[in-house]
């Protein structure tokens, strides 16, 4: 239908008094659908099209208010020439200094672009994740945990950081889709003048669609060759001509995947209202009323970017299939042959055992030891403590009869499966594993596992998003758009969240058990027998499997906004009355200032799915940390497929998680250490444990398993969070509230000088920021108070009354000269065929954080950033050519770093903590209480006089004895170990010298009992890492930005975009940080210091404190290690940088003859190769002598993607138009894998899966 009423778009205030011989400019992008412009460039000018101009002119006009811009009307094409996003009103690109880019409907129809996962890879320097994205954004850690919950988040400006996302300019979290978009715009980093606080990397701004005085609408459908279904609805009507007019669009989606079964559902509703009452519209003045509001839900199952995690390969290759008993994988203690490939060390002599493989840790990963797994087959479940820790056996009786608490013939052992990579290396000493460089390999046969076209997860996985957003806006403007008033109203609810069986990083596994641990220790009488190798045979050894604790993939979070902002403008035009010199010399100015008021607040939580509170499981399994999020938390193992024993990996073809997944209350067996038996312990035994000449092999009735109950079962009931809301809270591990308050001034000046050619532009802002945090974890509430759980009662989980302020002035300049058309070179230069521009531009913001505390627990200086644009801009004067060179710096400060896991800076410290107290006091074995009665005084040997074997809970310190004594030293009962005092006693006095110079603000923040100056203990120690705890960095991007537009004739568009970015890292951790971090570093210096201090007992092959600050306790994650990684890249490039990204998109419509209608085009998108990590120097074993060798880096493979369209356009009726365009995105590419990481050994580590050719057919009609 022909428009009645199209638009004019009013650029600027001043834009109606500009000299004669350019006010013809204001038009052209009347006549856009004749142009081809780079949707990235800032100030594009659209060349005419006589027709269409003709037609245009008939029509009657509609003009806006400065504090909009024009809606697309299908004809402008790829150009857009005004924006919002330099002053907040309608200003020219080309006056803008900042780094502004618009993207049209039209291109985002182009190139099939519905949201910023299919956009960004298309744009100036913006990077996005996502299964068909352009990098990982995943990091460079040794674990790689991707998350899915809101792939369109997981992006990248400048190298920097991910783009604050706004909807008109206001600050939104949900994510937008062009089915009720008109624009989007892209500020490349900080401008204060749109927002003093938010995210240096800039903003990514959709412009919503408006009701509009004319009738018209269109129904759009959309297939593609995975099966995805997209159909959207846009209808406009007018109820009162030139009054009033509402506009409905409709979307339901959903997409699916090359990856089965992951798709995303999305069904939205837009509605929009404009009202510009005729009464109030006369004599040079302008009243509209407009609103707009949108409900939606996401529901999605999104596919993962990454392979799984490779802890099975191995097996086939170094271990040739090994399979074990538990108590053989654990066993260092009988010297047995190939045993204890569990262990490093032999127990008698302390020497290296030839059976030890560094590739062979706990069962499933996460695991708790003792705690329940439950082994899921699809169609059922087998609950079993597969580990027999102390706990298990605390009935066993000595010859006496009394209880000891031990059995000799089953000491410490489990259930066994393979480490990632990460852990391998630190356990096999490979050289810089100390230094944190190794980092988890990961699938890349598609054979074992399908990961193309499979997901993991199956159907396990979910995630959701709902939201509800309002806008209202009125404005009024006066003396023909010279001055005016707008009142802008927004509110937001968004609530999303994430249940999952499997986490970010998903590993793997195998099952390598030969058998259970029911068998019996006889077994091993017979001449080469083997010790319980008799137990019940495991049906599943062989298989693959995945496995979980479920607490770190449950989520939610609830986020609400509202925000009211005044704006008011006033212009003055010097030229109004004549066009005298001195009046063209001071030309136009315009002053618009801004009163703003934004609040968020968020609650969010995680929760683990499934957990036990029943009082009678905690006392049987007897461990010291009884709450339901600890060691105990039921871990879940899922297997894949049949079993691969005698068979080769390579052609598995695993399958996806199926079946019945849930985990029900049931039978948990589990050995049961009660005694049974009506023989005399005290009666001689054989023990078939150890091997025949072995003293301990000697032994009596009291260390035989088969006196005790034994294997057996008990009811375990199962809390399952999504059977209930109560049984959420009651699983919730963490709980975080959240509220900021930013009240902002803004003032802008600007100035038009010199008839037009000179753009001055001058930002202030104030904001006052307040912020209140609160947040709580199992670990805040005493084990006795249900188990750990949190408090979520609204008179305890609520924010506190006093917070936390923060009041930053920011500034932004610009000046941009329009070189050829300043009055004293008009002349001279005219012969030139080009208009040459040149501007400046400096900006700053700063993110409205005032709730992080740095490691003392110290407010930290609010994140800010800093922004330098300069450039030139050479048009033809045509128009048909254009280019656009900009040199850039951004920076970040004091943003939030991720090089370090907090979690084990608390943990190295309470750890120390606990065993400083448990040596100190000599308090008995898993116990940290030194006032109970029984606790204490287990410090007279190491030796079990009741069974005459070694006890290894016994806390003391002692050596092998395999070396001739020295002074203090004594030598034990029976002579195998020395014992000594004098060494426990300085290690003791050191440790606590270091534990005392540690500031006391630490153990305050960290909620780290202290028990006044160190005294006796009254319960375990633990940690909570401080609410808002961060570690700050700063980066620096630096780089330039080219963007060429041609159109050589009217229907043939060329449009190139590249980027040349150098993003650095540098200040990791701020003084408090690195204070500490050096105290710990001195400290684990001084000669039998706290680095000797055993976490755990006391024998020397048992971890110390000093190995584990660098190898975290058998654990990847290590503070010492990732702080040392953290000044190693510091000064280096970002994860996955590309230093040049191009783009060349063309389009070609054919006008005449047969194939009228027709266009086609196609776009090369190119990524030169990233740098992904450097070869180390230094002692390969010592961290603090390890640097990067910044000219040997490992680079990744450029990568060059093709894309291509063909479409046609026909005129059905006079009403009724027709378009149907065929897309093929990644059109020549395959089944591929793109490096991200590399190993310190110059192999590759990790891998993102590349994108997958996708067809797309779209037909839209129109009426």
């Amino acid at each position: 239908m022909k428009s009645t009423n199209p638009i004019r778009t009013t650029p600027s205030p001043s834009s109606f008094t500009r000299p004669d011989h350019r006010k013809s400019r204001r038009l052209l992008p009347v006549f856009a659908a004749a142009v081809f412009a780079l949707p990235v460039v800032r100030a594009q000018t659209a060349p005419a099209v006589p027709d269409r101009a003709k037609e245009t002119e008939k029509e009657e006009l509609l003009v806006l208010s400065p504090f909009e811009v024009k809606a697309s009307d299908g004809k402008e094409g790829y150009s857009a020439a005004t924006s919002l996003a330099g002053n907040r009103l309608n200003t020219e690109l080309r006056d803008i200094g900042s780094a502004v880019t618009v993207v049209t409907k039209e291109f985002l129809q182009d190139v099939g672009a519905t949201d910023n996962k299919s956009l960004l890879q298309y744009t100036t320097g913006t990077e996005v994740g996502g299964a068909r994205g352009n990098f990982a954004g995943v990091g460079d850690a040794a674990q790689l945990n991707e998350d899915t919950l809101r792939p369109n988040d997981n992006t990248r400006v400048r190298g920097l950081a991910a783009a604050d996302n706004t909807r008109d300019f206001f600050r939104s979290d949900i994510p937008w889709d062009s089915y009720n978009v008109e624009r989007v715009d892209m500020q490349r980093g900080a401008n204060s003048i749109l927002f003093g606080q938010g995210s240096p990397a800039g903003i990514i701004n959709t412009g919503l669609k408006t009701a509009q005085f004319r009738n018209f609408g269109s129904v759009e459908g959309t297939v593609d060759n995975y099966g995805t279904t997209r159909g959207t609805f846009d209808i406009n009507r007018v109820l009162v001509p030139k009054e009033l007019s509402l506009r409905l669009s409709l979307l339901a989606e959903k997409e699916k995947f090359r990856q089965e079964p992951a798709f995303s559902e999305d069904r939205r509703a837009y509605g929009a209202l404009r009202y510009e009452p005729k009464a109030l519209n006369r004599d040079g003045t302008l009243t509209s009323i407009k609103a707009n509001f949108e409900t939606g839900h996401i529901d999605s199952n999104n596919p993962r970017m990454l392979p799984p995690a490779d802890a099975i390969s191995p097996w086939f290759t170094v271990l040739s299939q090994a399979t074990y008993n538990q108590f053989q994988a654990f066993d260092h203690l009988s010297g047995r042959p190939n045993h204890g490939q569990f262990r490093v060390n032999l127990a008698s002599t302390g020497a290296r055992n030839p059976a030890y493989q560094p590739y062979i840790g706990t069962f499933a990963f996460p695991s708790g030891r003792g705690g329940p797994t439950v082994f899921m087959n699809g169609s059922g479940q087998t609950m079993m403590v597969t580990d027999i820790i102390g706990a298990f056996v605390s009935g066993g009786r000595g010859a006496d009869g009394s209880v000891d608490g031990g059995i000799a013939a089953m000491p410490d052992n489990g259930w066994v499966s393979l480490n990632g990579t990460a852990q391998w290396a630190i356990n096999a000493g490979a050289p810089y594993s100390k230094a944190g460089l190794w980092k988890n390999n990961l699938i890349t046969d598609p054979s074992v596992f399908d990961f193309y076209n499979r997901l993991i997860d199956g159907d396990t996985k979910r995630e959701w998003q709902d939201f509800n957003v309002g806008n209202v806006s009125l404005t009024q403007t006066y003396f023909h758009n010279r001055a005016g008033v707008s009142l802008d109203y927004s509110k937001e609810r968004y609530e999303n969240g994430q249940k999952a069986l499997l986490p970010g990083e998903v590993r793997l596994q195998i099952d390598p058990m030969a058998v259970y641990g029911d068998g019996s220790p006889d077994t091993g009488l017979a001449a080469n027998g083997e010790p319980y190798s008799n137990g019940s045979k495991n049906p599943n050894v062989g298989r693959a499997f995945v496995s979980s604790n479920n607490a770190w993939s449950n989520r939610s979070l609830l986020s609400e906004r509202e925000a009211f902002r005044a704006t008011a403008f006033a212009q003055h035009d010097f030229k109004e009355k004549d066009n005298t010199l001195w009046r063209r010399i001071l030309g136009v100015h315009t002053v618009t200032g801004l009163l703003g008021r934004d609040k968020v607040e968020t609650d969010a939580r995680t929760w683990q799915r499934y957990g036990i509170f029943d009082d009678s499981f905690y006392t049987l399994a007897g461990r010291a940390d009884q709450r339901f999020n600890g060691a105990l938390t039921p871990v879940q193992v899922v297997y894949l497929g049949d079993s691969l024993l005698g068979h080769s990996l390579s052609g598995a073809n695993l399958p996806s998680v199926g079946g019945n997944t849930t985990m029900a209350s049931g039978a948990l067996r589990y050995f049961n250490s009660t005694w049974n038996s009506g023989v005399n312990p005290a009666d001689p035994w054989q023990n078939g444990f150890y091997l025949p000449g072995d003293p301990a092999r000697n032994s009596t009735q009291a260390e035989n398993p088969a006196n005790y109950v034994g294997w057996t079962t008990t009811p375990l009931n199962i809390v399952d969070a999504e059977t209930s809301a109560a049984n959420r809270d009651r699983l919730t591990t963490r709980a975080s509230l959240d509220k900021a308050i930013t009240e902002s001034k803004v003032l802008v000046w600007q100035g038009k000088w010199l008839d037009d050619s000179l753009v001055s532009t001058i930002g202030w802002r104030k904001d006052v920021a307040k912020s209140w945090a609160f947040d709580m974890s199992p670990n805040d509430f005493p084990v006795t108070q249900n188990r750990g759980a949190v408090n979520l009662s609204p008179d305890y989980y609520k924010l506190p009354a006093i917070g936390a302020r923060a009041e930053v002035d920011s500034k932004s300049y610009s000046l941009v000269a329009h070189v050829t058309e300043l009055p004293f070179l008009r002349r001279s230069l005219e012969r030139l065929p080009v208009n040459v521009s040149v501007y400046y531009n400096r900006s700053t913001n700063f993110k409205p954080d005032a709730s992080r505390v740095d490691i003392y627990g110290e407010a930290l200086s609010a994140p800010a950033g800093k922004t330098v644009d300069y450039g030139v801009r050479v048009e033809t004067k045509d128009g048909r050519y254009s280019l656009r060179v900009n040199r850039y710096e951004t920076s970040n400060f004091n943003a939030t770093s991720t090089q370090i896991n907090a979690a084990s800076i608390g943990n190295w410290m309470q750890l120390t903590q606990n065993f400083a107290n448990v040596f100190q006091y000599n308090i008995r074995p898993w116990g940290y209480d030194a006032t109970a009665s029984g606790q204490t005084g287990y410090d007279t040997d190491i030796f079990n006089g009741n069974t005459g074997v070694w006890e290894p809970m016994r806390y003391n310190f002692h050596f092998f004895a395999n070396r001739p004594l020295q002074p203090g030293e004594i030598l034990s009962a029976d002579g195998a170990w020395i014992v000594s005092p004098a060494l426990e006693k300085k290690i003791l006095d050191n440790t606590r010298i270091f534990q005392r110079s540690v500031d006391p603000r630490f153990w305050k923040a960290w909620r780290i009992d202290t028990f006044g100056d160190f005294g006796p203990s009254t319960h375990e120690v633990t940690y909570s890492v401080p609410t808002g705890f961060a570690i700050t960095e700063d980066n620096v991007s630096k780089g330039w930005e080219i963007e060429l537009a041609a159109q050589p004739t009217p229907n043939w568009r060329i449009l190139l975009n590249a980027s040349k970015t150098d993003a650095r890292r540098t200040n990791i951790g701020n003084a408090n940080m690195r204070e500490f971090m050096n105290l710990v570093a001195a400290a684990l210096k001084v000669q039998d210091g706290v680095s000797k201090l055993h976490h755990y007992w006391g024998t020397e092959d048992v971890v110390t404190a000093g190995k584990n600050w660098f190898d975290g306790e058998g654990l990847v994650g290590a503070p010492g290690s990732e702080w040392r990684l953290a000044q190693l890249v510091e000064g280096t490039t970002v994860p996955e940088l590309r230093e040049w990204r191009v783009n060349l998109i063309t389009n070609y419509e054919i006008e005449t003859g047969a194939l009228k209608g027709v266009h086609f085009g196609g776009g090369v998108r190119y990524q030169s190769d990233a740098t992904a990590g450097f070869r180390p120097t230094g002692n390969p074993n010592d961290p603090t002598t390890v640097e990067y060798d910044l000219d040997n880096p490992f680079k990744t493979p450029a990568e060059t993607n093709v894309d291509l369209w063909v479409g046609y356009n026909r005129r059905l009726s006079k009403n009724l138009h027709w378009h149907v365009q065929l897309n093929v995105k990644d059109a020549f590419s395959g089944k591929e894998l793109i490096p991200i990481t590399y190993q310190p050994d110059g192999t590759v580590a990790a891998y993102r899966i590349a994108p997958t050719r996708t067809f797309t057919l779209t037909n839209t009609f129109s009426f």
